[in-house]
């Protein structure tokens, strides 16, 4: 524990004293918001650090003083976490983008729904995708029958690599994940958007370095959506409202 405590306080520190934009990002928007910030770079010559994980550790890593500018998280909970503490700015905090929530099964599976697997993946309290996963089966009347089937990985990206491997049956994650490893996967069903919380995607901004973050804001919401789309996203207007 004090080894990965020291090494996470290593690795932002050297952020720190750099001149470089550090972004905290939910790991199911890791291909788009990288691809964004290749983008980014090469407009404003600025230099991006990225830090994946799930939604949660990137929150506590925030709260715990890691010298971060942005964070994107996968559900506006963690984002209003962080603002009732003070460390997000409040007019800062706004959805940049939604997705939706599928079953998926590996490429080879004659798996039709969710009652037949015997294992299903889904995020652990740490992250979003879980919460919303739990939602939906609890919605649907699903849960109290498959609750003793299920296991809880840390972000959406290891639960996808558990049912590719075949180590679960089935898993719960976002569309824009599956998008991503479509070749190795098979899309069971799309779970109802009224069985679950909107799946937003939020941005905002710490007190570290505000204007600079305000306009990879401003220019992630700049880009077309048919970007947004590539990845499994659909582009939230900058006036709509926080749900």
């Amino acid at each position: 524990m004090r080894l990965t405590v020291f090494i996470i306080t290593l690795f932002f520190t050297v952020s720190a004293f750099s001149k470089e934009l550090t972004v905290s990002c939910a790991a199911g928007a890791l291909d788009l918001i990288k691809e964004i910030g290749k983008r980014y770079e090469k407009e404003t010559g600025e230099k991006i650090t990225f830090n994946f994980s799930s939604s949660g550790k990137l929150a506590k890593q925030i709260e715990a003083g890691a010298p971060v500018d942005v964070l994107i998280s996968a559900s506006p909970f963690w984002s209003s976490y962080l603002t009732k503490k003070g460390l997000l700015l409040k007019e800062s905090v706004k959805p940049i983008m939604e997705t939706e929530l599928v079953v998926i099964a590996p490429k080879d599976s004659n798996l039709k729904s969710l009652k037949e697997a015997e294992t299903i993946a889904v995020g652990n309290s740490f992250a979003p995708v879980g919460k919303y996963a739990l939602e939906s089966l609890k919605s649907l009347k699903l849960y109290e029958k498959l609750k003793e089937k299920l296991l809880f990985a840390p972000n959406v990206r290891e639960l996808t690599l558990w049912v590719i491997s075949g180590n679960a049956d089935a898993g719960i994650v976002y569309y824009s994940t599956y998008l991503k490893f479509k070749d190795k996967l098979r899309l069971i069903e799309v779970l109802p958007k009224k069985s679950h919380e909107p799946v937003f995607f939020t941005a905002g901004c710490t007190k570290k370095n505000p204007k600079e973050c305000k306009e990879f804001e401003r220019f992630i919401l700049k880009q077309p959506e048919s970007l947004f789309r590539k990845f499994g996203f659909e582009k939230v207007k900058w006036s709509s409202p926080q749900k």
